[in-house]
């Protein structure tokens, strides 16, 4: 919770609408039209609402056995096995950035 959530009054903005940050500070700057460049869409994150269950799964990727076993060592046993992690004072990930160069997904 922010006290001051920038130069756009926080009763203007609904979910669901696109807004120009400060990079540093994160307080909203202004209000984005509906219509936006193609590489702000390429960087839009799709919301999982809850409704309907997640289909991909790392069968979808080939070739990258090492990495794969990586990210669930890392990512996914800490938080499926939270308590064994807890015992030794590990706490998991709350998320991880995947990056690489354009087109690697």
């Amino acid at each position: 919770f922010l006290p001051v959530i920038g130069l756009v009054p926080a009763e203007e903005l609904v979910p669901g609408d696109l807004v120009g940050t400060n990079k540093d500070s994160y307080l909203i700057l202004e209000k984005l039209p509906s219509e936006y460049d193609s590489r702000v869409k390429a960087m839009e994150v799709e919301m999982n609402t809850g409704d309907e269950k997640l289909t991909d799964n790392f069968g979808m990727i080939g070739g990258l056995e090492k990495q794969i076993g990586e990210l669930k060592e890392a990512i996914i046993e800490p938080l499926r096995n939270k308590h064994l992690f807890d015992s030794i004072g590990i706490q998991p990930p709350k998320g991880v950035l995947l990056h690489g160069p354009p087109g690697t997904g």
